[in-house]
């Protein structure tokens, strides 16, 4: 039975481990874990404390990355576990020399965190109501009043009307304006009339007519939506947003127009745009791997060559941090997450990282706290402070 377990136990921490660094799991993986979590209490509560912030999580994933000789490796281990005892909760450790040649960097892993039972019940003590990352959600809202609770999947609207990509029907077939709005912690998928595909993040909206009738395809976009628009020559598609205009025959790009940010900012990922604003009309045209900003109370466009990847992780469920100052990753936390951050706190400090927004809102924070070396809590209300 122990040898069973310990079996068990051997496969589940490599799991454990990729999933706390916010690696991408198969369907497997995934299964595999959510089949552990639900065998037991104490499996339950060991993953609660890794999502948690504990200093256990951060200590296995450090151990798990150290690229050195065995001996090396021992030291390691016993300086992290001489970190434990030094609090009473942490004492009953079993020495890792001991254990090292004998079985697998998993195994050490494995007694690591389950060799002390009372560590169970510290963790649950200290973990607190986490906060769930945003999913697909939106409400979709007709001319003629109608409104509608989207249940999550894609959605496309054709000379049939608007429905699901199962075929569900939502509404039949009306030439009308519609509204497609994704609220903090959502986003959204849709097909336009013509076959353009549009990605809506967070605290966006997307205004179009149920059938594009007219010699242009005109939309209207608040928040921030990424476009791969079918080609049609003989009828350009027009994306306004704020006081910027786009125009394009066949591309992909996205458009980041919120009203909190101090600029619009156009990427282009393939094809060719137009951009113009209320303030001038003389066309500014971007390339493929160009941005164009245009700052508020500005009618010059400046346009900078980017790295489009960065622009568009969103789609791919990332955040991206490259350098940017962590003012603006907050921005972003806050409409995924749904909470409100003390900016009156935040230092003058860029990030750079990679991070899942499939994550709970401690894990996110954890990854940003290694990197800045500042602390953060989520108090009530779910106000974001960081902690003197």
């Amino acid at each position: 039975m122990e040898d069973r377990k310990l079996i068990e136990e051997l496969t589940i921490v490599p799991l454990l481990t990729k999933y706390v660094r916010g690696e991408e799991l198969t369907a497997l993986e995934q299964k595999t874990i959510d089949t552990w979590v639900q065998q037991s209490n104490s499996n339950k509560a060991v993953f609660d404390g890794l999502l948690a912030k504990e200093p256990l999580a951060s200590d296995l994933i450090e151990f798990d990355t150290i690229e050195s000789g065995t001996d090396n490796r021992v030291n390691q281990l016993n300086t992290l576990l001489d970190k434990r005892k030094s609090n009473s909760r942490w004492k009953g450790w079993f020495t890792a020399a001991a254990v090292l040649l004998a079985i697998s960097i998993s195994s050490l892993l494995y007694i690591y965190f389950q060799s002390n039972n009372s560590l169970l019940n510290t963790i649950t003590s200290v973990t607190t109501k986490d906060i769930d990352p945003g999913k697909d959600q939106a409400i979709l809202t007709f001319e003629d009043g109608k409104t509608i609770a989207l249940k999550g999947e894609p959605i496309k609207t054709d000379n049939n009307g608007t429905s699901y990509a199962d075929g569900t029907s939502i509404s039949k077939t009306s030439v009308q304006y519609a509204t497609l709005s994704t609220p903090r912690k959502g986003k959204y998928q849709m097909t336009l009339p013509d076959g353009t595909k549009v990605w809506l993040n967070a605290e966006s909206s997307l205004k179009y007519p149920t059938q594009f009738t007219e010699n242009e395809r005109v939309v209207e976009l608040q928040g921030e939506g990424y476009f791969e628009v079918t080609h049609n020559a003989k009828k350009p598609f027009i994306v306004n947003a704020r006081h910027q205009h786009l125009k394009v025959l066949g591309t992909k790009f996205n458009i980041n127009s919120y009203e909190n940010e101090n600029a619009i900012q156009t990427t282009l990922i393939s094809g060719k745009v137009e951009l113009s604003n209320s303030q001038n009309n003389t066309p500014v045209i971007l390339k493929p791997g160009q941005q164009g900003k245009l700052f508020s109370l500005s009618s010059i466009y400046f346009v900078d060559d980017v790295d489009t990847e960065v622009f568009t992780a969103w789609t791919r469920n990332d955040f991206q941090f490259t350098g940017i100052p962590l003012k603006e990753a907050f921005k972003q936390l806050e409409r995924w997450y749904d909470i409100d951050v003390d900016y009156s706190q935040v230092p003058t400090i860029t990030v750079s990282a990679t991070i899942s927004r499939k994550k709970k809102l401690s894990s996110v924070l954890y990854a940003l706290e290694q990197i800045t070396n500042l602390k953060f809590e989520v108090q009530k209300g779910r106000r974001l402070t960081i902690i003197k």
